[in-house]
């Protein structure tokens, strides 16, 4: 069973907001506003934590009610805008080597256990979203007849890959494992690409029918 130590206790939020064009959210409410056709986020700037002593699950051990949140001596100060700035100027994408931007963020993690990095250094094994979906594909396996170490599911003897447990590769999977160590979707392909997606998802539900 999966527990964490830590819980939320304060969040200081930046006083001028980000402005997302389009269809804001019907019921708004902080950090999100609405003016006129636009949405308004006011994002963290500060996050201060707390952190259950003992490594107990949050909340669950010697800390109860509300005073918790006053245990200075508890706290651990998440700084927002900095592991911003350093996303920006100092993490690359694990794939691509590409860098983060505001529509381009490199922000997908396949692991809960990365290690963490002090701030003047760039984070690791984040990736951009589409470059998570092709390295994810890189590592399943293809074979037609794969030779398993767990009988149905497992690593392939033959090829080094893995397959899930009752995993079909669909055409999706194997179009973006043909694609070079590194390689982003071509934006191109996209139309062809969530087509083949759009079809293994009718493909799925029949099956469970």
């Amino acid at each position: 069973m999966m527990h964490d130590p830590t819980v939320l206790a304060f969040t200081i939020r930046r006083p001028w907001p980000e402005i997302r064009k389009g269809r804001p959210h019907a019921t708004a409410r902080f950090p999100f506003m609405r003016f006129r056709n636009h949405e308004l986020y006011f994002p963290d700037l500060i996050n201060v934590w707390h952190v259950e002593p003992h490594g107990e699950d949050a909340l669950r051990g010697e800390c109860r009610g509300t005073r918790w949140k006053w245990h200075i001596h508890h706290w651990e100060i998440q700084w927002c805008f900095l592991q911003d700035w350093r996303r920006r100027l100092l993490t690359r994408c694990a794939w691509c080597g590409g860098r983060s931007t505001k529509r381009d963020a490199v922000n997908c993690s396949l692991s809960w256990d990365s290690p963490k990095q002090p701030l003047w250094r760039g984070e690791t094994h984040l990736f951009h979203h589409d470059c998570s979906t092709v390295q994810a594909a890189h590592k399943v396996c293809l074979c037609d007849d794969p030779l398993l170490d767990n009988g149905d599911h497992g690593k392939c003897l033959m090829c080094g890959r893995f397959r899930a447990w009752r995993q079909t590769p669909t055409d999706a999977t194997r179009y973006l494992a043909a694609l070079p160590a590194g390689a982003r979707i071509p934006p191109e392909d996209m139309p062809k690409l969530e087509a083949m997606w759009e079809k293994a998802r009718q493909d799925r539900g029949a099956s469970n029918a």
